[in-house]
This record gives C-alpha cells, sequence and structure tokens, in this order.
C-alpha cells in the first residue's frame, strides 16, 4: 500500500508542471554531499511502530548509520520546480527486509532523479522544498528500484552557491531494495546561467488622431431645457476662433476640426455661460465626434412669441416688437425672424410687460404678459402670440374691443384695449389717414341710432387727439343702423352690429 501512495504522491507532484508559469529558474548547479543511510530505524517502525521507536528511543545514532558521498546535478524547468540527479556510491552491510544482512561491506551505487517542488522561489534565503522521484540502486550485482519521498532546506547563502539538507524516506519497489532511511548534507555551486523568460514585448498601439466634430450642447442651468441662440465660441492654443450658434435642441457643431487644446464659451444675452476644456487626447479615440456640454445662469424669464398675420393665418415676418415693462418703466425692442415670425427676448422678474407690434400699413395688436408669481426654477419660457392685421388703403376693420356706456357716447377706456393698438397705429404710419365709423343695432329710433353713433365716432375721434394724433388725419361718420353685418332679430346679431370699424384712407 506504501508503495501505491508512493507513486501516486509522486504523480501528483509532477501534474503541478502545468500549473507553474515560467520566470526566473535555476541555472544549471553541481552539488556534492555526504549521506546516511539508516536501515535499522525503518525495520524497526515496521516490526512495531512510529510511536515505539520514538518513545523507546529507538531512532537510530549516526554512528549506527551507512556512511557515503553523492554528487546532485540540479536544473530548473520552473521557478519552483528544480530537477535533481543523484548519484550516491557507499560502502554498506546492507539491511534486508527480513531482517539479515551480509555481514560485511559492499559497495552499494544509487542513482535516482526527482523533482523538488519549492514552497518559495530562489530569491528568498531560507527555500523549503518537498521532494520524489524515482531511483535505481545496483548491489553485489543484483539491481533494484524505489520511489524516494523527503522534505528538505535550501539556504542561499552565497550568490552562486548554496547550501542544501534534505531527509527522504525510500520505499522499496522490488524485494531486492529494502525501505530505509536517508539524510543528505551538501554544498551546490551554479555551473550555469539564470535563465530567465524575455519578457513579452508588447507592441504600443498606435493612437489613431484625426479631425473631429466638436458637438457643443448648451442648456439652461435652473430647469435643464436646451437653449437657442447661444453664441459658441471655440478657441485654439493658436489664439484663433470659431464662432457658431445653438439651434433649437441647444446644440451647436464644429466640423472637422484639427486635433488640438480647445477652450469652449457661450454667450447669451449678454451672459457669460460655463466653460470647457478639449484636451488633444480626446481626439485618439475612434469616435468621430466630440461632445461637450455647457450650462447657462440667467435669473431672467425667456419671452418665446410669434407674429401672426390675422388676415392670412400666418407667421408675419419683419416685425418689430416693442417691449414695455411696465412696472420698471424701460423699453426693449425685437423683431420677428424673417422664416417664420419668432421672437425672442429676456424677461425681468416681478414685472408686467406691455407687447405692440410695428410694420408699415399693419395695424398691431396689444399683448400683456407678466413675470409676477412666477418660479424661475421651474419656468424658463413664456409663450405668447401678437395678432397683426393688414391695413391698407380702402381696406375696413373692426374694433371689436371698444366699450360705451350704455346709451352713452362715453368710451369706457378701461376695458377699451382697441384705442391704444389704434394710437399706436397711427404714430407708426404717419402718412395714414383714418375715417372713424359708427355703427349701431336697430334697438331704438332710427334717428335716436345715427346720432348716437355719429356721437360715439367722434368720441374716438376726441380720444385720439388727446393722445397726440393730427386731428387732420382722422374723421369721424355715424352709420347708424343702416349697414347691419348680422341678424338684428337674435342677441348675437345684435351685438355683432354695434361696432367700430376704421377705414384707412389715402
Amino acid at each position: 500500500m506504501k508503495k501505491i501512495i508512493s507513486i501516486i504522491v509522486f504523480g501528483i507532484l509532477t501534474l503541478q508542471l502545468a500549473a507553474q508559469v515560467p520566470q526566473e529558474r535555476k541555472p544549471s548547479t553541481l552539488a556534492f554531499h555526504v549521506f546516511y543511510n539508516d536501515f535499522n530505524t525503518a525495520q524497526q517502525i515496521k516490526t512495531s511502530s512510529l510511536n515505539n521507536v520514538l518513545k523507546n528511543h529507538l531512532w537510530s545514532k549516526i554512528g549506527e548509520m551507512q556512511t557515503g558521498f553523492g554528487i546532485n546535478y540540479l536544473k530548473g524547468i520552473r521557478n519552483k520546480i528544480d530537477f535533481v540527479a543523484t548519484l550516491d556510491g557507499s560502502w554498506t552491510d546492507y539491511l534486508y527486509e527480513d531482517g539479515t544482512s551480509n555481514g560485511s561491506n559492499q559497495f552499494l551505487l544509487d542513482a535516482n532523479a526527482a523533482l523538488n517542488f519549492k514552497m518559495l522561489t530562489d530569491k528568498h534565503t531560507l527555500v523549503p522544498y518537498i521532494s520524489s522521484g524515482v531511483g535505481v540502486s545496483l548491489y553485489q550485482g543484483k539491481t533494484g528500484f524505489y520511489v524516494p519521498v523527503g522534505a528538505g532546506l535550501q539556504f542561499n547563502v552565497f550568490n552562486e552557491a548554496f547550501i542544501f539538507t534534505n531527509i527522504q524516506y525510500r520505499y522499496a519497489l522490488t524485494s531486492t531494495v529494502n525501505d530505509h532511511f536517508y539524510y543528505t548534507i551538501g554544498i551546490a555551486v551554479n555551473i550555469g546561467k539564470n535563465k530567465i523568460k524575455p519578457a513579452e514585448i508588447v507592441e504600443p498601439a498606435i493612437k489613431v488622431i484625426s479631425n473631429k466634430n466638436i458637438a457643443i450642447s448648451v442648456y439652461d442651468e435652473a430647469t435643464g431645457l436646451p437653449l437657442l441662440n447661444v453664441e459658441v465660441t471655440l478657441s485654439g492654443s493658436d489664439n484663433q476662433q470659431q464662432k457658431a450658434f445653438t439651434d433649437a435642441g441647444g446644440k451647436a457643431i464644429f466640423s472637422s476640426i484639427t486635433p488640438s487644446d480647445y477652450g469652449v464659451s457661450g454667450l447669451l444675452n449678454r451672459i457669460n455661460s460655463s466653460t470647457q476644456n478639449i484636451e488633444k487626447s480626446a481626439f485618439e479615440t475612434e469616435e468621430n465626434q466630440i461632445n461637450i456640454s455647457l450650462t447657462h445662469n440667467d435669473p431672467q424669464f425667456t419671452l418665446k412669441g410669434v407674429v401672426i398675420n390675422k388676415t392670412q393665418n400666418i407667421p408675419e415676418e419683419n416685425v418689430v416688437i416693442t417691449i414695455t415693462n411696465d412696472t420698471k418703466q424701460t423699453m426693449i425692442s425685437e423683431q420677428s425672424h424673417s422664416e417664420n415670425g419668432n421672437f425672442q427676448t429676456q424677461l425681468e422678474a416681478e414685472s408686467d410687460f406691455t407687447l405692440v407690434g410695428k410694420k408699415a400699413s399693419y395695424i398691431s395688436n396689444i399683448v400683456k404678459v407678466s413675470t409676477k408669481g412666477l418660479n424661475r426654477s421651474a419656468t424658463l419660457f413664456v409663450n405668447l402670440e401678437l395678432d397683426i392685421e393688414e391695413a391698407k388703403v380702402g381696406q375696413s376693420i373692426v374694433l371689436n374691443n371698444i366699450y360705451f356706456e350704455v346709451g352713452k357716447a362715453t368710451i369706457n377706456t378701461a376695458f377699451s384695449t382697441d384705442l391704444n393698438k389704434l394710437v399706436q397705429f397711427l404714430k407708426d404710419n404717419n402718412e395714414t389717414n383714418l375715417e372713424i365709423q359708427g355703427h349701431t343695432d336697430n334697438t331704438g329710433s332710427l334717428k335716436l341710432n345715427n346720432k348716437l353713433s355719429q356721437s360715439r365716432a367722434n368720441s374716438i375721434v376726441d380720444y385720439l387727439v388727446k393722445q397726440g394724433i393730427d386731428r387732420h388725419r382722422i374723421s369721424a361718420k355715424g352709420f347708424g343702423q343702416s349697414l347691419p353685418i348680422a341678424d338684428n332679430s337674435t342677441v348675437e346679431g345684435r351685438a355683432k352690429n354695434r361696432r367700430v370699424v376704421i377705414k384707412v384712407m389715402q
């Protein structure tokens, strides 16, 4: 059974070769040693027990052992595994398994090959190891085989040499060999050079540096919404600058930019955005585009408006919008875009505003908007629609939002918002004259309605004159109930017939 176990142990240790990673190995080494064969102790253990031998101090003394000399050849096959070939010779009175011996010393020749499995590499001063192998002996013309299994220590106390000691138990595989202990101590000297596996040469990756697009996205810091018309500047290390404006998605793209270091900044409403730096190394990626984000912190609200041609119900281009801050009594102007009639401006917080459009031969609605009570952290955009209506010579326009006291010609100016847009139209179009026409429904007498319509038209003329309009540019005419535009038999029809119309004159 011991023989089978020894063979299995040797096989397992040998298989560990596959798990080792080649690194620094022991060079070719030649060793000289003295050894002692102890047959008696092994025989005592076999006939009794190891415990009995230890308890009764039956372990052989050095003087009772057979002494010999030998040489070793060692060669590292892995950083922690050495191959060892040993040749021993001694004059021995061989003790056989049955306890008999020759009675005289005869020459014993041993040769074995083994592997030392080291716990540490040879870089350490003290290196423990275990060993296993296979051996052959020749004694009195008889050949025998055995398995040496043991452990040892290697003392690396010299640069090119080391001292070693080893203890083995040699299991007999044939009847011509007997089990015995084997003790040795020796010195080994390097006779070859360290064999170090050359480091694997890794070719450095070739960095591809090429022109790339740079996409800059700008967002409102408070709400995270993308910002339109931000002026984005791309500044190179050579102080050259490129500029672009963000689109409706808040993005500006610079195409085919040469690899270098760049700075990125933004400007909107005279307020600078955050800045970012782009290093040249950013161009070393495989991506075709470098994406950068900026934030913009503006405490004001953004008014997004559109001017609509009320006559044709389409966006109207090139309209100048006057925006008055009624709270702070300040004024700014914007112009609607030629493509879509849109306009955009900034509104201060906690303020009321009045907006009116200006374009030759057009009359504009007047719109009120307020930022009072709005939370800037939740709201960025204030949206509105501004209506304008074409006012060509000979064209008549109904003013719906002019109110009079019942049966009187007194204007209720608090609700008559169309009066102010009429004033603005006349101021913006100095060459235009108007005829103010008054109309009533059929309630009451014809004479009374004629007089009432004329009086109301006169009241409007008087109001316009008080607002600075030259009286010679405006005239008044009352038509009473003579020109209805709806059925006077219904409430809705009579309401439509009670109206003020302006007619554009040469």
